[in-house]
């Protein structure tokens, strides 16, 4: 961390899960790929891998899941956002991380509460939609379904 303005206060409180554990792997390769079961935070990887770009709002809510759902170093996720990332700020992006990661010198824990963020900030799915092409065809109710209980998607024909 050396060179990274990292509250040693707030870091020692926090514990990643470790990179060599499968599970981890599995979860990291998913959120990389999309494919976590959670529309809104699938749709930002999608678009992020397609085009080099997302707005603001869903890079928070990709590395507050990333952080705080995964428990996975924020580092990791701030390295792939910069290998990806076209309009890349390295203080931007670093600084972002360090924010929702909750190692820099602010010390609130922020935890965006994916479900309860899509619901306010894409609540018709238009967003999820053009990234999920599988969502498009869903009837109104079943894609409520799928952004009120991601972990239940399969129940409504999702993957």
């Amino acid at each position: 961390l050396d060179g990274i303005p990292v509250s040693q206060k707030n870091s020692s409180k926090l514990e990643w899960k470790d990179w060599n554990d499968p599970h981890v792997q599995e979860s990291w390769e998913k959120w990389v790929m999309g494919e976590t079961g959670f529309p809104l935070v699938d749709a930002t990887m999608k678009e992020l891998q397609a085009t080099g770009y997302c707005s603001n709002r869903v890079r928070q809510n990709a590395a507050s899941f990333l952080t705080k759902d995964l428990g996975i170093d924020w580092r990791g996720g701030a390295e792939w956002f910069q290998f990806l990332l076209e309009d890349h700020c390295v203080g931007a992006n670093w600084g972002n991380w360090l924010y929702f990661s909750g190692v820099g010198p602010d010390p609130k824990q922020r935890h965006f509460k994916t479900v309860s963020q899509a619901l306010k900030y894409d609540s018709d799915g238009t967003f999820v939609k053009k990234w999920l092409p599988e969502l498009r065809e869903q009837s109104s109710e079943e894609f409520s379904e799928a952004y009120l209980r991601p972990w239940d998607y399969e129940q409504v024909g999702w993957k």
